[in-house]
């Protein structure tokens, strides 16, 4: 499939035409892909495009659908001023409490990673991240930004269950478990902090793009506050 490159919100995109009023936008850039994403999805909301029908967010694209065919895409993005304005302002930022003394996988991440488990704790704790997503289980946070020395695969053999507040890592990822269920993420801790209930008429207030930092505590507190919490 022949793709072109276009420049939109201050980075290049690979452009593919897939239908008579379709494009896909894939962002050329090494990291953090989904936060440009999200960047350019709220750049796109804020200026008025003709025909734009639809705007469709995957975790390394975007769709943008038109109501003709005959749209000159590349004139409509280089019609937009690029914003110099974080678009990140509007998100919020949460810290997470983990006690990283109630991981399950030191020895395996340790073992791939080169790293003792005192380093990991200071490089995930010291790391900026932002939700790039929901899934795969009702409210577990994909969360964007880990440090690439700490990048660990997923278990060969998922658990048949994770507690809920579990801390992992996936792949290129770290995320947090809503809720306990089956799973394949290298646990490193969990959190006592509850920040989804199904049963709320709105089940979380974190929503994709919102920064999250962590902060290690002992085991001690996390007894003190998932009793607290509980």
């Amino acid at each position: 499939m022949e793709s072109e490159l276009l420049r939109l919100n201050g980075i290049l995109w690979s452009v593919f035409r897939m239908a008579e009023r379709s494009w896909l936008l894939r962002p050329q850039v090494a990291e953090n892909a989904l936060t440009h994403i999200q960047n350019a999805v709220l750049r796109l909301e804020e200026v008025e495009i003709p025909l734009l029908e639809d705007t469709v967010a995957a975790y390394d694209s975007l769709l943008l659908t038109f109501g003709s065919k005959d749209i000159n895409l590349q004139k409509i993005l280089q019609s937009i001023k690029e914003s110099n304005d974080n678009t990140r302002r509007n998100f919020k930022s949460h810290e997470i409490k983990v006690c990283y003394d109630l991981g399950l996988d030191w020895n395996e991440v340790e073992n791939k990673t080169n790293l003792s488990k005192e380093e990991i704790i200071s490089i995930h704790t010291s790391t900026q991240y932002s939700i790039a997503m929901f899934g795969f289980l009702l409210g577990f946070m994909f969360l964007e930004g880990l440090d690439q020395r700490i990048w660990v695969p997923r278990k060969d053999n998922p658990r048949t269950k994770v507690d809920s507040g579990s801390v992992g890592i996936g792949g290129e990822q770290t995320g947090i478990y809503s809720l306990e269920s089956p799973g394949g993420w290298q646990i490193i801790g969990r959190t006592p902090d509850q920040f989804f209930d199904i049963n709320n008429k709105t089940p979380t207030n974190f929503t994709a793009g919102d920064i999250i930092t962590f902060r290690k505590i002992s085991s001690k507190e996390f007894e003190s506050l998932e009793k607290k919490n509980g």
